[in-house]
């Protein structure tokens, strides 16, 4: 996380990835949870920059990005697909990024090509701050605030990072407090279900309990296709050291299990994001030669 202005705490979305070798809380792991290895950097062809919070679409085809979370400039980008681990810079994603100094980033899209992503455009004048439009060729149009009863419209509280559901029907979002500090007072995990003509705030006080730990700073939600894996980011209260989990569940009617933490060695491991087949999982972290923040992809154990 970075110092930034209440202007851009949403930049503080974080996340992470990859193979696991403990449980967040001492219990022992399981043969249910996924595993990941054979950790590769990806490498965006014609861009340069810092690349965080990666969003794979569901076809493949698409990396969506934003650039450095500086707290001045923040823009979502997008590359196309050479290879797994070879991406072909394309631009600035039209439509989505708005006049400097701005914040729009956290990508992420379902399978009609409804794109979501976090703004600070109009906060907090207008308390709903993540924004959705339509995505073909590289733009995003009709973009409007995410409508819907999930919001905690209160100074200091701001939707810090979200992700939509592969079938758009679930938006898996975190609700953060901030008080001047760099790091949130308190952020958790909700869900809200797609409804005619907003998100509608569901009860998952029971299905997210073991992931809503009040020990912890939770954010930076990815869910898999079927719903039935979660990850997500957090940090313990009084520390700056981030951990990535993922918590599973049999069927979508069940709580998530016990999380466990993903071990990914490196320097602030972040932003998961599982592709539509469950079989890769990509993420940013910070590279020890020049402190720039790379995209990496896991590929999940058989």
């Amino acid at each position: 996380m970075k110092n930034i202005s209440i202007s851009f705490i949403i930049s503080l979305c974080l996340a992470g990835t990859a193979a696991w070798t403990q449980t967040c809380s001492g219990i022992p792991t399981s043969s249910n949870y996924p595993q990941f290895s054979n950790e590769q950097q990806i490498t965006i062809d014609g861009y340069t920059g810092d690349a965080m919070e990666p969003f794979i679409s569901s076809d493949g085809n698409y990396l969506f990005f934003n650039s450095l979370n500086d707290g001045i400039t923040t823009s979502l980008y997008y590359a196309e697909k050479s290879t797994d681990t070879l991406f072909v810079y394309k631009g600035e994603v039209n439509g989505v990024n708005g006049t400097a100094p701005h914040l729009d980033a956290v990508a992420s899209m379902d399978n009609s090509g409804n794109f979501y992503f976090v703004s600070t455009r109009n906060y907090p004048a207008v308390w709903e701050n993540l924004q959705a439009g339509s995505f073909s060729s590289g733009t995003v149009e009709n973009i409007a605030p995410v409508p819907g009863d999930f919001y905690i419209r209160t100074t200091g509280w701001i939707i810090m990072d979200a992700e939509i559901s592969r079938d758009g029907n679930a938006l898996y979002f975190v609700n953060a407090q901030f008080t001047g500090q760099p790091f949130p007072e308190e952020s958790k995990l909700g869900i809200a279900e797609k409804t005619i003509a907003d998100f509608t705030l569901i009860d998952s006080t029971a299905v997210l309990k073991k992931i809503n730990n009040s020990n912890f700073l939770v954010y930076a939600p990815s869910v898999s296709s079927d719903g039935l894996e979660l990850y997500f980011t957090r940090i313990k209260k009084g520390t700056t050291a981030s951990e990535i989990c993922v918590s599973v569940r049999k069927n979508s009617s069940l709580p998530f299990a016990e999380p466990v933490v993903l071990d990914i060695a490196g320097n602030m491991v972040e932003a998961p994001s599982i592709s539509a087949d469950g079989n890769k999982l990509y993420y940013h972290k910070k590279s020890e030669q020049d402190g720039k923040y790379l995209i990496y992809i896991m590929e999940r154990a058989q």
